[in-house]
């Protein structure tokens, strides 16, 4: 059967026996992320139940979260365990083996919520009624590119090698994110809530706006409308106005410029773009935009520089752009390309 149409049907149980959901949830990699985030955007309809599932397994190893109460999971424990004594309509039994698994890991996280209440309880660290928030993580590998909604509403254009961290629900004064790497973000109005991202030593802040952040060699906030304030871990704190673009270097320098809207946040609409781009910067972008590793020895004048536009374009008609400048002979074999003089 098809992967895709495979997990249609299941329920929480189904995807706490499935290994490929156990290993996403355990130790996400390319695979596994690419598939379940598709499958996620795909089937949204589904994601209540996966999302449950996943903060089962995840309290395995996060053993101080919880967001089911402790009589919701004797429920879920209870009926697993009867159904395991049903009998099916020709007189056999349920198959135990794929049951006592579920009915496990679903007594080891309730005696693990069980112990830390009691604890909780005696300490006198946590009330009754106290809420616990659930982050959820969106990691993209290099080469892909991601879209979603928060919570709140607010859409994200996630770029490549970037990740970004979320509760899956926004119950505070403030909406809260953690993020690193680039990201656009279209964000909800709520003049009660401001909308907050917490980047390395920066604090963004906005009350309803769309801007490209972008964390790497240096701190660049773009901001296209609304207003944003970003203070740092000092306690100074810069306004940004529209069409403004914030640039913190690594060695401290701070400026303030005006932006290309299609150099700067292209990327989410498929550009990729090259200005005055040294070899080396060249060969970062098509590493992160492609996912793949580029080998060169070409030899390039001190100087070089490129400059050049693609939309939606596959590798080999960037390298065939790139070698119209500067003449070069390459190999594509699966992730691995090589660059060397002709």
């Amino acid at each position: 059967m098809d992967e895709k149409y495979k997990y249609i049907d299941f329920e929480i149980e189904d995807f706490l026996n499935d290994e490929f959901f156990i290993q996403w949830v355990k130790n996400p990699g390319e695979e596994t992320n690419h598939f379940w985030l598709k499958w996620i955007e795909n089937n949204p309809e589904r994601r209540p139940v996966l999302q449950k599932a996943k903060e089962i397994i995840a309290m395995i190893d996060y053993k101080d979260r919880y967001v089911l109460s402790d009589q919701a999971y004797m429920d879920l424990y209870e009926d697993i365990v009867e159904k395991s004594h049903q009998k099916r309509a020709d007189g056999s039994h349920f198959h135990w083996s794929g049951w006592h698994k579920t009915a496990a890991i679903l007594f080891l996280v309730f005696s693990t919520v069980y112990g830390i209440d009691i604890l909780n309880k005696r300490n006198k660290v946590e009330s009754e009624n106290q809420k616990v928030t659930t982050w959820l993580t969106v990691d993209n590998p290099a080469g892909q590119k991601y879209k979603f909604q928060l919570p709140d509403g607010t859409y994200v254009h996630l770029n490549a090698a970037s990740s970004i961290a979320y509760p899956q629900n926004f119950d505070g004064e403030k909406r809260t994110v953690r993020m690193q790497g680039e990201a656009f973000f279209d964000v909800t109005k709520d003049p009660n809530r401001p909308f907050v991202i917490q980047i390395d030593n920066n604090q963004v802040t906005v009350l309803g706006t769309s801007f490209n952040l972008k964390n790497g060699e240096d701190f660049e906030l773009a901001l296209v409308e609304g207003k944003v304030e970003v203070a740092d871990s000092t306690g100074g704190v810069i306004t940004l106005l529209p069409h403004e673009m914030l640039i913190k270097r690594k060695n401290g320098e701070v400026t303030k410029t005006d932006f290309d809207p299609l150099e700067i946040f292209g990327w989410k609409d498929q550009y990729l773009i090259f200005k005055d781009d040294s070899y080396p910067e060249v060969i970062r972008k098509m590493e992160v935009w492609f996912g793949v590793t580029i080998n060169s020895t070409l030899k390039v004048d001190k100087g070089w520089s490129y400059s050049g536009s693609y939309h939606n374009k596959p590798l080999n008609q960037v390298l065939d752009g790139i070698s119209i400048s500067s003449e070069f002979d390459y190999k594509i074999k699966g992730k691995t390309v090589t660059i060397s003089n002709p």
